[in-house]
């Protein structure tokens, strides 16, 4: 019995010193970002919703930064605390002058410097819009573990947006994609995480295009984006700690 409590006690002290050593490594968040281009692939579109979505995209009263800002807020006070691994301070990101100066190899970062009135890529303030690019030997992902060489990992958070069809004839609804995207020192992911909700409300389709008025669709995004935040802040732990060993 003695034997079995000192192989008990030994597992537990090896389990903790794991943890403990998984709970040191950081990582740095290095792009935190809303796309405000909504996909309408699943309503076989044609060009007359491609340019609907182009000029919603490009409309002022078409604001998603405080649903961003709302996320943000979310993700480093409810999310980071969940994940088995330490979150470099924003400030040492934003703020690092190699990481001002990047430009994204798909280009994102370019739409900074347009006029704020045809952005695209709306951005937590300081940081770049980048998505993940695939190879390892000229991606965003090794660009930036390059730029933050003391880190363990870099991670890239996103939210997007499509147009769904719901279940009364000639309505649409708005999808919210949340991604999450960790890679470690070898470029390797990590884990990806994508999540989406629905909205509750919808908009009509009239001759094949869904109202594109920011008000009756921006409500929409505020409450899909509600939802998937809400629904992955019960499950984020658990996706995080079954992959936080190939960190």
């Amino acid at each position: 019995m003695n034997l079995l409590k000192k192989i008990g006690g030994l597992m537990a002290i090896a389990l903790f010193l794991g943890t403990s050593l998984i709970a040191q490594k950081n990582v740095a968040v290095v792009t935190f970002y809303a796309d405000k281009h909504i996909d309408f692939s699943q309503l076989d579109g044609d060009v007359a919703l491609a340019a609907g979505v182009a000029s919603l995209s490009e409309n002022d009263n078409f604001n998603l930064q405080p649903v961003l800002n709302n996320f943000h807020e979310t993700f480093f006070t409810d999310y980071t605390p969940q994940f088995p691994f330490n979150v470099l301070p924003e400030s040492e990101v934003i703020n690092n002058v190699e990481y001002q100066a990047y430009e994204s190899k798909r280009g994102e970062t370019s739409d900074e410097d347009r006029n704020k009135f045809f952005q695209r890529y709306l951005t937590y303030e300081g940081y770049k819009p980048m998505g993940n690019t695939l190879l390892k030997k000229n991606s965003n992902e090794t660009a930036m573990l390059e730029i933050f060489k003391d880190v363990d990992g870099v991670m890239l958070v996103n939210i997007e947006y499509a147009f769904v069809k719901k279940t009364v004839p000639f309505t649409a609804g708005i999808q919210a994609f949340v991604k999450i995207q960790l890679y470690n020192r070898e470029g390797k992911k990590v884990f990806k995480i994508r999540k989406y909700a629905t909205s509750k409300k919808s908009v009509a389709i009239v001759g094949g295009i869904p109202i594109m008025t920011p008000d009756k669709l921006l409500p929409l995004c505020e409450n899909a984006t509600a939802e998937v935040i809400e629904d992955l802040n019960k499950k984020l732990k658990k996706i995080a700690a079954k992959s936080a060993k190939k960190l």
